[in-house]
């Protein structure tokens, strides 16, 4: 019987789904202030927060939070964009720009091969590779050789990946922050954050 993707990558699977809980987590948190200068004040705090995390080498965490303040749901609210303040708004541009997939995540490659460790790099960046180099590069080579150079692809990888592990985070445990994120009770799915969006910023009628 085939193993599902949990048993065979079952770290792989929880670091994804850790990544959806917290662009959730920080969506939802957003969408939950009732008028426009919170929910301005509320995308000022987290573009701080995504900032930090810059601060730290931490650009997973930075593509949680301008994955989520991308989301449909929160970038069509363009009341509330209009709250946020010019520095604001610069400073997600400058941090998706180091985070942006455009040519294979070249920013954010180059940001990484020059950042002193502890760091903590985007995981799909690394899937993406992998799944390139495994759809475009046979196992065996012509001659029915192992076909070492593909290999060698996946084992420089691997490695880059290690390294990152090697270098523990010595930050003091804040229980209360931990206490929140993983406090999933407020968090909204996609369909409601979007139905919540709409009762805020209503549809513009077609023009005639």
């Amino acid at each position: 019987m085939k193993m599902d993707k949990n048993e065979r990558t079952p770290y792989i699977m929880k670091t994804s789904q850790h990544f959806n809980d917290m662009s959730n987590l920080v969506a939802s948190e957003i969408m939950a202030h009732a008028d426009v200068s919170s929910r301005a004040g509320s995308i000022d705090k987290w573009l701080a927060v995504a900032d930090i995390c810059r601060c730290l080498n931490n650009y997973n965490g930075v593509l949680e939070i301008t994955s989520a303040l991308n989301r449909s749901a929160i970038y069509r609210l363009k009341k509330t964009w209009a709250k946020v303040c010019k520095q604001t708004k610069a400073l997600m541009d400058r941090l998706q720009k180091i985070v942006s997939s455009e040519g294979r995540f070249k920013n954010l490659r180059e940001t990484l091969k020059n950042c002193n460790p502890p760091c903590v790099p985007y995981l799909g960046m690394y899937l993406t590779d992998l799944a390139f180099i495994e759809e475009g590069t046979p196992n065996f080579t012509e001659e029915g050789l192992v076909n070492f150079s593909k290999m060698r692809m996946i084992s420089h990888i691997i490695r880059e990946i290690r390294q990152f592990q090697q270098a523990p985070y010595r930050i003091e445990l804040q229980p209360k922050v931990t206490q929140f994120l993983l406090d999933k009770t407020l968090v909204m799915d996609e369909d409601t954050l979007y139905e919540l969006s709409l009762k805020i910023e209503p549809r513009l009628p077609p023009a005639n």
